[in-house]
């Protein structure tokens, strides 16, 4: 056995069906032998975005694994793990290694350039050694705060003879250990929930990778307190709940956010923008953190209190607590005013909603779109820029994990544009059964279009939205040039996704939205990925950022 047949080994060990590539990596041979699948991407970013995505949906419990060369594919991974990290999303990257002989000859040293956007870096420099330092590895993405992990296989290692070494034997597939919070810690926030006059849950993407969407749900139920979800934690709570105030964008998060008078934040580290926590979670709230990284307490916002575990275990953990204190609150009065302050935005928006321009307004196609699709069997992601801040705000997720969301500038986050691409691709590889949707716009698609053809080639049937304002929307007031150069006249990205083999339509009227999608969805449903093309005007309203005005 060789060194890279010991990986593969221990890849199937630990589970992994599949793993994500480029050409030349270094384990995708011995993968073949052990019958893990390689999905080939016709770039690294998207092939790491594919893992990241599969690791999300599936909360952790399926581990999404990408392998590339050594020097110019890990180099060109650099923004995609950067993205993962920002996000916290854990995902394995094996990399490729010069020979040992020549470790420290060249600029680009991967194990010390990627330290600082990986929860744990590290090289193998033995090939008996590959079951320890997997180990560790696995250890690292299935316990504590998720993150990217990066191991790299030198050449010669790769290709070391390990003899007759039993694997099956040596390695064992690693465990998740979880905490649950001190009782007396339980006891004062619970108490402290109750005494409040209005207490607002604030729930953040740790709630999905504990997998406590249900606890969350019981325990509200039996709180009785406004949601609000963070972009990577919307759909943890069902948006169409009556507690459910939303994605923490808008009036009616501002309204409820300016009325709390101590706040519950659960799976957020809270560390986003300065400026923005300013407004969202000024110093004269009260502030609960649950979470399982004590670095992230008093990280960036100051926190009266804190509990330190899983959220599924704290969950737990507060349902009893408040059950034994037994001090209910009535609802009645909340739900009422937070339909009505719901009803009186949304009225806000239905011209936009609604509207019969030409080109098409960008939230007409959203709301049609919203109004066709089954919900409950459909996940939803968006692409940075406008896609992001016109669907994230008013797009109603209802089920764990039916809206993917990622990024986000303002709150700190990188946001790489042409993610939703592999990410779509991602999601629907954990969640096979699922319509899968990702929203792109004209720039977007430009970064990544020619990953069209991974779709294809490897069998996975998604749905791409493009919303191609012909402006690079978000970007013309700074480069005005562009919307004299780019012009839908010009360029056809549904002709282009003809070419590889796609499915496509391009639509230039209201009326022709629903029943394009249902056209889309039908091939997709036969197996063929399809991408819709819509030609919209620029339009760059979105819900406000700004909650002290509502205050």
């Amino acid at each position: 056995m060789k060194g890279e047949e010991a990986i593969a080994r221990i890849l199937k060990l630990e589970g992994i069906e599949f793993v994500t590539c480029f050409p030349l990596a270094p384990i995708t041979n011995a993968c073949d032998e052990v019958g893990i699948r390689n999905i080939m991407a016709r770039s690294e970013r998207v092939a790491i975005n594919m893992a990241d995505a599969y690791s999300r949906v599936s909360n952790g419990r399926k581990i999404g694994v990408a392998t590339v060369q050594e020097s110019a594919g890990i180099e060109n991974s650099f923004s995609a793990i950067a993205h993962a990290y920002s996000d916290s999303s854990p995902i394995l990257v094996i990399t490729g290694g010069i020979n040992r002989e020549g470790i420290g000859l060249k600029v680009f040293d991967a194990v010390k350039n990627y330290q600082y956007i990986t929860k744990f870096s590290e090289r193998i420099n033995l090939a008996k050694r590959s079951s320890e330092i997997m180990r560790r590895a696995f250890h690292n993405l299935k316990n504590g705060k998720p993150s990217p992990v990066l191991v790299e296989l030198p050449s010669d290692v790769a290709g070391e003879d390990l003899g007759e070494f039993d694997y099956d034997y040596d390695y064992n597939p690693t465990k998740r250990f979880l905490s649950m919070a001190n009782q007396e810690d339980v006891e004062k926030v619970v108490r402290a929930l109750l005494d409040s006059k209005f207490p607002l849950i604030y729930v953040g993407e740790g709630v999905f990778y504990a997998d406590a969407c249900k606890e969350l749900l019981d325990f509200i139920e039996l709180l009785k307190a406004p949601v609000i979800t963070t972009m990577k934690g919307k759909s943890a709570f069902p948006e169409d709940h009556p507690l459910s105030v939303g994605f923490i964008v808008g009036r009616p998060v501002a309204y409820f956010l300016g009325k709390a008078d101590l706040i519950l934040a659960i799976g957020s580290s809270l560390s986003v923008d300065k400026k923005f926590m300013n407004y969202a979670l000024p110093p004269s709230k009260n502030i609960i953190q649950v979470t399982n990284d004590i670095s992230d307490v008093d990280k960036y916002q100051r926190v009266d209190y804190a509990l330190i575990g899983d959220a599924k275990v704290i969950l737990t953990q507060l349902i009893k607590e408040v059950q034994r204190q037994g001090k209910f609150r009535d609802s009645k009065k909340i739900q009422e005013e937070l339909e009505r302050v719901k009803e009186e935005w949304i009225k806000e928006w239905i011209p936009y909603f609604t509207s019969n321009e030409v080109p098409i307004n960008p939230y007409r196609v959203l709301w049609d779109f919203m109004h066709t699709v089954d919900r409950r069997n459909t996940i939803v992601t968006h692409d940075s820029g406008n896609p992001r801040d016109q669907i994230s705000s008013f797009y109603q997720a209802i089920i764990p994990r039916g809206y993917l969301g990622w990024g986000d500038y303002w709150r700190g986050h990188t946001t790489t544009l042409g993610f939703s691409l592999g990410a779509a691709m991602g999601a629907k590889l954990a969640k096979p059964d699922r319509l899968v949707v990702n929203f792109m716009g004209d720039a977007a698609i430009g970064m990544v279009g020619m990953d069209l053809d991974t779709a294809l080639r490897e069998k996975i049937p998604i749905l791409t939205i493009i919303l191609n304002n012909s402006c690079f929307g978000g970007y013309s007031k700074r480069v005005p040039t562009t919307s004299k150069l780019l012009s839908h006249t010009i360029t056809n990205y549904s002709k282009v996704a003809e070419g590889l083999g796609w499915y496509s339509e391009r639509i230039e009227k209201p009326d022709e939205i629903i029943p394009a999608l249902k056209r889309g969805m039908r091939e997709v449903e036969n197996g063929k990925p399809a991408l819709l093309e819509f030609i919209t005007k620029e339009f760059p309203i979105y819900p406000t950022w700004n909650y002290t005005s509502y205050w």
